[in-house]
């Protein structure tokens, strides 16, 4: 990933030194493994340990020299090891290595992915604390539809970032596993019970069943919960986009983006660039689908594409998290344009509670919804409330009279329920 979209500590988890360092962990696991089973020499592990370590630059003279860069690191630890290093690898397989290291390295990046989704949640919480009886403008289809209250939106977009964090723990632990079965898996070389002793000191589980390679089903379902949690944080960058714009000005961005040529301009360039990151997540999860498929026990198809969409992903993702993060912390809310666009329609976003009050008042539905949509056609064009001319009418202002509805009730109502959620969902996070 490039460095403009690259933040600490995601950033350094997958550099090459990083790979290194898990790849010799897990050589390391099996040492201790195969001591502990005596099936080494006493001493093998600490003779190791104490004397190896990665060497980057040398590890990487040796691949120019071979071609094969778990190879080549490996000889690097053999020369810093002396006799004892001719037991590093035993009846392992590059991919018992590469693929038990890259494990560890996902789990490591969900950890820090799942800190920042769980910071996010906290603080679109209290947002909608904070905001739950400021009464915005619902819309649907892009159109004025109902009033509901910002608290509400910061509510929602909280509880799809609550689904987000599950299936982000569910992909972290389908990815702690682990192999050290060999070649194709068999164990032909490396006993079950290394494996089982490898694995539970790197903290991972043996995989039930693997060839030579762990299947990457479980490397595509975490990649899904990335890029579904991605398209969350383009939600909501795309509604502060809409609600940004100038004919609606109600939110803005922070620290909003100038123009080269036109100084008037304050661009949601952080909400646009979220969403556009968020094709990508979308775009690596498909070439993530495609790697589950390989050929008998397995193909080299799903190695380079891995080595794109796995750290890119991760490192996009936690990105995303942290500036969508910023701006809702910091989010400008302009209370001024949100009670001007609430009375753009004159009172026609009031019309399904008119409609009910003039119901139970006895009359036909169909009845009053044509009187209102009448009525509110000409509140549009008249400019004046919805609610004083159906006043004038007759007919209906008996209705509405006893009905005792106005806007002022309207809106409480409103405000009472958005309490009412609020409250159950912070009730409900807090237990």
């Amino acid at each position: 990933m490039i460095e403009r979209y690259s933040l600490s500590p995601m950033q350094e988890l997958w550099t090459l030194e990083s790979q290194y360092e898990h790849w010799l962990a897990v050589e390391l696991a099996a040492l201790s493994a195969m001591e502990s089973l005596v099936e080494i020499p006493a001493g093998t592990y600490v003779a190791v340990k104490s004397v190896v370590h990665v060497d980057v630059e040398r590890a990487l003279e040796i691949e120019g020299e071979i071609r094969h860069d778990l190879l080549a690191f490996i000889r690097s630890l053999e020369e810093q090891a002396g006799d004892a290093g001719r037991f590093i690898h035993r009846g392992l397989t590059s991919s018992d290595v590469k693929d038990t290291a890259l494990s560890l390295q996902m789990r490591a990046g969900l950890e820090l992915i799942l800190d920042e989704a769980s910071s996010l949640r906290t603080s679109l919480l209290e947002k909608a604390r904070g905001h739950q009886d400021l009464v915005i403008v619902g819309r649907t289809h892009g159109m004025h539809a109902e009033p509901t209250t910002l608290g509400l939106k910061f509510l929602l977009w909280k509880a799809e970032l609550d689904r987000d964090i599950e299936r982000l723990e569910t992909g972290k632990d389908t990815i702690s596993v682990g192999k050290f079965s060999g070649p194709v898996g068999t164990y032909t070389q490396v006993s079950p019970e290394v494996e089982e002793i490898a694995c539970a000191k790197l903290g991972l589980h043996p995989a039930r069943v693997a060839n030579q390679v762990l299947q990457r089903d479980r490397h595509a379902e975490v990649l899904a919960a990335i890029a579904i949690t991605g398209t969350t944080l383009e939600k909501i960058a795309l509604e502060i986009r809409h609600l940004s714009r100038t004919e609606v000005g109600e939110l803005e961005e922070p620290v909003p983006e100038g123009s080269s040529s036109m100084p008037h301009k304050r661009n949601p360039i952080t909400s646009e660039r979220i969403c556009g990151l968020a094709r990508v997540l979308r775009a690596n999860l498909q070439a993530a689908l495609e790697n589950i498929a390989l050929w008998h026990e397995r193909d080299m198809s799903h190695s380079s594409v891995e080595r794109v969409i796995i750290p890119d992903s991760f490192i996009l993702l936690h990105y995303m998290l942290v500036k969508i993060h910023a701006i809702i912390a910091d989010l400008v809310v302009h209370e001024d344009a949100i009670a001007r666009n609430l009375n753009l329609t004159h009172g026609a976003i009031y019309s399904q509670a008119i409609l009910i009050a003039l119901v139970e008042q006895g009359m036909s539905r169909n009845e009053a919804h044509e009187v209102i949509k009448v009525a509110s056609m000409a509140a549009l064009a008249k400019g004046r409330p919805l609610i004083d001319l159906l006043r004038e009418n007759e007919g209906i202002a008996p209705l509405l009279r006893d009905a005792n509805i106005d806007e002022a009730e309207i809106l409480n109502r409103v405000r009472a329920t958005s309490r009412r959620l609020i409250e159950r969902e912070a009730t409900g996070s807090a237990g």
